[in-house]
């Protein structure tokens, strides 16, 4: 599975998680935290993720990145 994420709406930690649980279909318990990203990243089959707007990613948008990093899965920049 290849996904595209907008970082533009990554920086804001409740955006941020409300945009997640919405792309990736995260289930309704997603507890819309770091931790509960990583629980639920890490048991799907996501091979690459694709950032557009790389450039316009600020401080929470780089904490997601390490969860996605964590969990092995490759990332592209756009």
């Amino acid at each position: 599975m290849n996904i595209v994420l907008d970082a533009e709406k990554l920086n804001d930690k409740e955006t941020a998680h409300d945009y997640l649980a919405e792309v990736l279909s995260l289930p309704d318990y997603y507890g819309k935290n770091l931790d509960a990203l990583y629980d639920c990243v890490s048991e799907m089959n996501i091979e690459m993720i694709s950032i557009v707007n790389s450039n316009k990613g600020e401080f929470y948008y780089f904490k997601i990145l390490e969860v996605f990093e964590d969990c092995g899965i490759n990332i592209e920049y756009q």
